[in-house]
């Protein structure tokens, strides 16, 4: 490790304590929360943490590419006031949710100041660069005064133009709902919702001054995922090959007045 990613290193952990709003997914968080070393398993935990700390019965949800069923909807949705679904799936309704069919790259098809939650685990990074950025104006858009913005987002290292090309040439990605069109530059995102990103610090993140892929690959304690095959799902031999390293990225933001 050089000097210079060992400074970087000091100078993430005391952004961590200092702003708990953003953080990595790490292992020691993970051994905390008692889930395994999984990019996914942190995921769901964090958010379902965070959001166990609020009064779920008096609000109201948009729950952003959850589809109808994972392990933190199926905890939530009896819990909250109600649940909008947005997703690519057929529209269907319960007692106290509905699955809204929704194309995350144009507007969010509620009004403004609407709900008191938004949530979302690791769909954002999937939407083309403008929706990431539509997605941040949007949610700053629907959220009330004092409404918190819940997540998380994986950052994928070494996406370059031809690695892009390459993904987007293997029919799989599309096929899963799981397509990637550009990088996450945080940065970027938090500048489109200046209500939801007031204070927060986050030089260690993506499209800051103080992040470099570098330094965040050299984290021992960070938990890594690869982009490639799993289960029965098959990817092209030439994306295997790339063993695309990510990260989790979790937000915890709260709409200013």
């Amino acid at each position: 490790m050089t000097h210079t990613i060992a400074e970087k290193l000091s100078q993430f952990l005391r952004k961590r304590r200092a702003s708990p709003a953003i953080e990595w997914g790490t292992k020691s968080d993970a051994d905390r929360l008692g889930v395994g070393h999984r990019t996914r398993y942190w995921a769901h935990a964090w958010v379902r943490e965070r959001m166990s700390r609020l009064p779920l019965h008096q609000m109201s949800v948009v729950d952003v590419g959850s589809g109808t069923s994972n392990p933190l909807l199926d905890w939530y949705r009896p819990k909250v006031k109600h649940a909008y679904l947005l997703d690519l799936s057929p529209p269907s309704r319960g007692d106290n949710w509905e699955l809204i069919n929704c194309d995350l790259e144009r507007p969010l098809p509620f009004r403004d100041e609407f709900v008191d939650l938004i949530t979302t685990v690791s769909s954002i990074e999937h939407l083309s660069a403008a929706g990431q950025l539509l997605f941040m104006s949007e949610a700053e858009r629907i959220l009330k005064p004092n409404g918190r913005l819940i997540m998380t987002l994986s950052y994928i290292c070494s996406l370059t133009p031809d690695t892009l090309a390459l993904i987007t040439r293997d029919p799989v990605f599309e096929a899963t709902g799981c397509s990637l069109k550009a990088k996450v530059n945080l940065k970027q995102m938090f500048d489109r919702a200046p209500l939801l990103a007031d204070g927060i610090r986050a030089d260690c993140f993506p499209g800051f001054a103080g992040f470099s892929e570098e330094w965040l690959l050299h984290q021992p304690d960070i938990i890594f995922d690869y982009v490639g095959s799993y289960g029965n799902v098959r990817c092209l031999p030439e994306v295997d090959a790339l063993r695309l390293p990510w990260a989790e990225i979790a937000l915890h933001l709260t709409k200013a007045h």
